[in-house]
């Protein structure tokens, strides 16, 4: 008894938090914004940083779709109090903003960052040397809390115009980041977490493709 009125103070404390966290009215600005450098570490290794990948290739994106299933929600918030079981006492949901701006923002932003040159539409001429065409369609969007943590999936289908023909991709990335007060900033800062995963295993395959190499099909 004494352990479940702990429970329900803290729940208590932590209210005013919440009221500042998620609405249903006020969605996730879906702004894509470059997670920052990496601190350096005492004692361990220098950081990674984002490198160029390629030189003097264009990267050309004829169509970005937002592919999503419920292109309305991109996640949700859930408290429980560990005393009182499994069954949550709180589940909100993040309200999704415009999926293609973000998308489009950050395929110019990353690609820009690996050494591309980014276009929206198809190449003007065949012959371009050094070039990728790319449709992108944002299967998945999704943040979530689990315990301290903010945790996000974010999923990528790419078909790659080649003259062997189209090539179907899909990329998948993750992030995590503290969860401070459930946030609607936070939210949106995890989910650039994961599509920052999926855009740089993207711009991996579409580097071997303006090399003139292969990528695994599948």
């Amino acid at each position: 008894m004494k352990q479940l009125a702990l429970s329900i103070a803290a729940f208590a404390c932590l209210a005013p938090g919440l009221a500042l966290a998620l609405t249903d009215t006020e969605p996730l600005t879906m702004v894509y914004e470059e997670a920052p450098a990496p601190a350096a570490r005492p004692n361990g290794p220098p950081p990674q940083q984002r490198m160029a990948m390629v030189q003097a290739c264009t990267m050309y994106l004829p169509k970005i779709a937002d592919a999503r299933t419920n292109p309305s929600y991109a996640g949700n918030s859930t408290f429980i109090l560990a005393s009182m079981g499994a069954s949550p006492l709180f589940v909100q949901s993040a309200k999704s903003g415009d999926g293609v701006a973000w998308t489009r923002g950050a395929l110019t932003s990353s690609f820009q960052s690996y050494g591309f040159r980014v276009a929206e539409g198809a190449p003007a001429t065949a012959e371009e040397p050094r070039k990728v065409a790319a449709n992108v369609g944002l299967r998945l969007a999704h943040a979530w809390s689990a315990g301290l943590n903010l945790v996000s999936h974010v999923v990528l289908n790419v078909s790659y115009a080649t003259p062997g023909g189209e090539i179907t991709r899909q990329y998948h990335g993750m992030g995590t980041r503290i969860n401070w007060n459930g946030g609607n900033g936070e939210f949106m800062a995890v989910l650039n977490l994961g599509m920052d995963e999926a855009l740089r295993s993207f711009a991996t395959d579409a580097a071997l493709l303006c090399d003139g190499k292969a990528i695994d099909p599948s």
